[in-house]
């Protein structure tokens, strides 16, 4: 098997996490998502809840290199700033979750395991109007309110991973595979990577 671990980026109501918890069912592996915000809220003493906060209020006038803060505590004297230290966090979570068979959701996992051989990187879209009626659907709101949110949540999860890993959220060169789930639908779709993975 030439994948083990299976990085998943989507764009909100994309039904990314969906596929991605498929996928994790059909392969018998662990499916770490909103599991790494947790992990990492545990690792640095933080509350859950402000990590969330941190994490939507990233952009890119946060950029900073983890490469220069990496194997660096603020007790060899580093003074990081709450966003640092959850980036770092979650940066140590995932190579550490990535070293077993698994599936990633979001978190930027697609970026920073660029360099991971061994790490299928896979973006899920779909059309606007699909999403938009997936996010009504789902998230039981009206037309112009899903659409004002799906806007939202993008821009925070393109600000958040070119924060986290200095390359763009939407860069066709770091993925293997772009997948339209509202064209070939969400069970389709996590067929698919399962016969990729396993052939």
């Amino acid at each position: 098997m030439r994948y083990k671990v299976i990085a998943i980026e989507r764009e909100y109501a994309s039904g990314g996490r969906e596929i991605g918890e498929k996928l994790a069912k059909m392969l018998d592996v662990p499916c770490y998502g909103e599991e790494i915000l947790e992990r990492a809220a545990a690792k640095t003493g933080i509350a859950r809840e402000e990590l969330s906060r941190l994490e939507e209020s990233m952009n890119g006038s946060l950029l900073f290199s983890l490469n220069m803060l990496a194997g660096m505590t603020s007790g060899r004297g580093v003074d990081l700033t709450r966003a640092q230290t959850l980036a770092l966090a979650e940066t140590e979570i995932i190579r550490e979750l990535a070293v077993n068979r698994c599936v990633l959701i979001g978190r930027s996992a697609a970026g920073l395991l660029r360099e991971n051989e061994h790490t299928l990187r896979v973006f899920i879209h779909a059309d606007p109007q699909n999403r938009l009626e997936r996010a009504v659907r789902f998230y039981h709101c009206d037309p112009r309110t899903a659409e004002s949110v799906l806007r939202r949540c993008d821009r925070r999860r393109a600000n958040y991973f070119k924060t986290t890993t200095g390359v763009e959220w939407r860069d066709p060169a770091l993925y293997h595979l772009w997948i339209n789930s509202g064209r070939i639908g969400i069970d389709s779709a996590a067929e698919l990577l399962c016969r990729l993975i396993q052939s």
